[in-house]
């Protein structure tokens, strides 16, 4: 049991440290982005960079090591074959699209930083192996069928509602409603409830129209919520009952779902 403990311990720094260096690239680059920062301070500008070009080459450093230790893995276990499939993987592509526009930079001095902000989705990599996020999961995944109709629904009223919008304003309004697809941007921020005001009907009928679409829209947009809470609350009560002890984990190496009570085998 200790060297899974160690192993525990030693993942967890990990993570941690990995954490940190995309909060510290992550807020180091949302302060680049004030123009007056080198006017105002530039040693902290010049701090910035360098923990910009620190974190990065962190993550060079940490994708290095994760292609080489891909091999120990048995689904990667083939030296150059494995490691290609490795790479290959949503994570490990995530990472190199995050790597690429400093090392192409390096190389070539192409410019092509705005593609760092795709590492926001690092975070992800940590957030698999959180018993809550596994819950998430869980429950999307059992009520995707309903979820997944329940958006037909939705995607249906969408179209129908452009259509019958862009019949009735594109006369009255032929730049705001010039097509069925302008239409339909009116019709998501109707259906949502948001309400920009960009886009607006003036004819009695589109007014009528829009009430009509505004208050379906509560409707149909409610529906998702309360089937992610009913989800949510089966799942507790399941917890509940059980102590836990039948509660399934997704692993993240083997993608094979693994009691609460086998966890010690892992």
């Amino acid at each position: 049991m200790e060297p899974v403990s160690r192993g525990t311990e030693g993942s967890y720094l990990f993570g941690l440290f990995i954490t940190i260096a995309i909060l510290a690239n992550l807020l180091a680059m949302v302060l680049l982005s004030i123009s007056e920062l080198k006017e105002v301070s530039l040693p902290l500008y010049n701090a910035l960079w360098s923990i910009t070009g620190i974190t990065l080459m962190i993550f060079i450093y940490e994708y290095i090591i994760r292609i080489w230790a891909s091999a120990a893995d048995p689904i990667y276990r083939k030296p150059f074959i494995g490691r290609l499939k490795w790479a290959m993987t949503p994570y490990a592509l995530i990472d190199l699209i995050v790597i690429l526009p400093f090392i192409i930079l390096l190389l070539f001095e192409i410019n092509l930083t705005g593609l760092v902000v795709l590492r926001v989705f690092r975070l992800f990599k940590l957030l698999r192996y959180s018993a809550s996020i596994n819950l998430i999961v869980r429950v999307i995944k059992s009520e995707k069928n309903t979820l997944i109709t329940t958006y037909l629904v939705l995607g249906i009223a969408l179209f129908i509602a452009g259509t019958l919008m862009y019949e009735i304003e594109n006369m009255a309004q032929p730049e705001a409603f010039a097509s069925i697809p302008a239409a339909m941007w009116w019709g998501v921020i109707t259906l949502t409830t948001v309400g920009y005001g960009d886009v607006v009907p003036i004819t009695p009928l589109g007014k009528m129209l829009g009430a009509i679409i505004a208050l379906i829209g509560i409707g149909i947009f409610a529906l998702p919520a309360g089937i992610l809470a009913s989800g949510f609350t089966e799942a507790m009560k399941r917890e509940t009952d059980t102590g836990g002890e039948n509660e399934t984990y997704l692993c993240p190496h083997c993608k094979e779902e693994i009691k609460k009570n086998e966890l010690w085998r892992k």
